[in-house]
Parts: structure tokens; sequence; C-alpha cells
């Protein structure tokens, strides 16, 4: 029964133009209960205010919380982590530490339609980025050395993917637990 009310589901949305994609790809990833994006400025000297739509808060919380991970976890030997950065299917999977706690990410970042996630490392720095899957979205950035104090810039251009237009966020933060586990 739940296939064939799919099947139609897709159907009349193909027949009026709906995005079927949505219907096959499961739920829509949201901003987690109880998380809360603070009021994010760009790094100019003014301090303009950045009103990101309900899709890029989740883009930068995924982002965030990797960067977060990268440096309090992966790289800090001091918390019982490896000292290397840590891939992105490993930060998916979940990471042990020496304590024999996991760590990583609560939700697969491969699950958001609206966003492709990737983490490049290169030595012991890395680029975290969110790059939109569709027009209206904005791309976002964090480039830097997670090791130490998790040295790094946040990037966002809010004409879309190329972050070669980006600026840099300046006050940048979130409540809650986010995507974290």
């Amino acid at each position: 029964m739940k296939q064939r009310k799919a099947f139609l589901a897709a159907v009349f949305g193909l027949l009026l133009g709906f995005p079927t994609h949505r219907i096959w790809a499961g739920a829509q990833v949201t901003v987690p209960a109880g998380t809360k994006v603070s009021e994010i400025k760009y790094g100019d000297a003014n301090g303009t205010v950045v009103h990101f739509k309900p899709a890029e808060q989740v883009a930068f919380l995924f982002v965030y919380a990797i960067k977060d991970l990268e440096s309090n976890n992966c790289m800090n030997t001091f918390f019982g982590g490896t000292g290397q950065p840590c891939t992105l299917s490993d930060l998916v999977k979940g990471v042990r530490n020496k304590q024999g706690q996991v760590f990583g990410l609560n939700t697969n970042p491969a699950e958001d339609t609206n966003y492709h996630y990737s983490v490049t490392i290169i030595g012991k720095d890395c680029i975290i980025k969110a790059i939109p899957r569709h027009p209206g979205l904005g791309g976002f950035a964090w480039v830097g050395s997670p090791g130490g104090m998790g040295n790094g810039d946040f990037y966002y251009n809010p004409n879309g993917a190329d972050l070669a237009k980006a600026k840099e966020l300046g006050e940048i933060g979130y409540s809650g637990k986010g995507f974290k586990r």
C-alpha cells in the first residue's frame, strides 16, 4: 500500500510539475530541535547582519559541526583525538577516541537534498564546503587549520556556489546540539 501511495504521489508530482526527487529522497533535513543559529554577521567593518534561509541554516550548521569535530575531537590529542583530520565518511560512521567514546555527526549530510558537502584534507589543514544543489541558495566554506585552536575562516556567498565571490563571516555561532553526536 505504501509503495502504491509513493508511486501515485510521484506520478501526480510529475504531472503537476512538483519536484519528485524529494518524494524518493525521504524527509528533508531541517535544523535539529533545540538548535538555534545565532545572529550571523559579515566580517566587514560594518558588521552587516546576514539572514540565512532555512536550508542555508542547515548547511551552516553542518559546516560548523564538521569544523568543530575536526578541531576539538579529531586533531586534539589532549581529548583523545587521533591528531589527524577526519574524513567526512569517518565523521558519519563515528570515530572512537582513546577513551572509547564515539564522536561524529548525528545526521549524514548526504541526506540533505539542498547541498553537497565535502571535506578536503591538505596535510593538517582542510577545506569544508557546502555547495548548493539548487539556485537561490548560498554556498559556504570553512578554510583553515583545525589543529590547535581551530584557526580558520568561514565564508558565505549568498548568490550560489561560486566561492571566489564569497565574503568572510565574522560573528558566527549557534546554541543547542546541532548535528554533533
